[in-house]
């Protein structure tokens, strides 16, 4: 990134929709060539996790956080694009300026944060693998997908909310892709599941909104075996009934990101995250 550049010689360093789910944030989608495609959360490939050490830029001296934990802060974003596109990032990954990334100046690298633009209310969650902006008052460089997906890729800066995802649920969790959760009631079909039954607060990825519950079962059968946290959540939208296929909930933000991951090695390309 335009960071990136300064920082390998002292470190080596999703105009279309947002998709949200109620009072919940999800990954975004950016347009390209006039249609929609869904922008990823990076794949982590040859990067490296890197907390605490102090660098200096242009006789400034930043701490990085030992832990993102807590961590809530309103500022300028800011955004980088073609000029870095392919170019190390500061924990040694490759920037993609299509995919959901950040650069942050005292964040853990890599760590999970969502965005809020909030001259407009849209949400994102991208991974921090970079560091910068190294720019008085502004807080966070995200990729082009990520300030096009928020709205602000053509006016460059937005007053944005970065809160870290550390953690929003007291289920305990395993360090594998699946989360623990309390054991399932005995299977039964999706279209006789209660309707208003909420779900529980922290975050999910979701694989899809189906109308019709056979659907829905449907990839909740073939993904129970390596899920078992795997659900069908009926829910109402515009009177219309429909039934969300979400794995979940977690509360360690590692655990979620893995899941993304490899979910989209598997071919489930339109894995979101979602906030409850």
């Amino acid at each position: 990134m335009k960071h990136s550049s300064v920082l390998s010689g002292v470190l080596l360093m999703f105009a279309a929709g947002l998709m949200l789910s109620a009072c919940s944030g999800g990954l975004g989608y950016y347009s390209k060539s006039g249609g929609y495609n869904k922008a990823k959360i990076p794949t982590g490939q040859g990067g490296y996790r890197k907390t605490g050490k102090p660098y200096n830029i242009a006789g400034r001296t930043y701490y990085p956080l030992e832990s993102a934990a807590g961590y809530d802060e309103t500022g300028v974003g800011s955004w980088y694009g073609r000029d870095f596109h392919g170019k190390l990032t500061a924990n040694g990954e490759n920037y993609d300026m299509h995919a959901l990334s950040a650069a942050h100046k005292t964040l853990p690298l890599p760590t999970l944060v969502r965005v809020t633009n909030l001259e407009n209310g849209r949400s994102v969650v991208v991974r921090v693998n970079d560091r910068g902006p190294f720019v008085k008052s502004r807080i966070i460089d995200l990729s082009y997908a990520a300030a096009n997906a928020l709205g602000y890729d053509k006016q460059g800066t937005a007053r944005v909310r970065v809160q870290a995802l550390d953690g929003r649920s007291t289920y305990i969790h395993s360090s594998g892709n699946a989360p623990i959760a309390p054991p399932p009631p005995e299977p039964m079909p999706a279209s006789k599941r209660v309707a208003n039954e909420p779900p529980a607060p922290g975050m999910y990825v979701q694989l899809g909104a189906f109308g019709q519950p056979g659907n829905a079962d449907r990839l909740r059968g073939n993904l129970s075996a390596d899920y078992p946290s795997v659900r069908v959540q009926p829910f109402w939208n515009n009177q219309q009934r429909l039934y969300r296929v979400r794995i979940g909930p977690y509360s360690d933000v590692r655990n979620i990101e893995s899941t993304v991951l490899d979910l989209q090695q598997k071919g489930y390309t339109d894995a979101i995250v979602v906030i409850e």
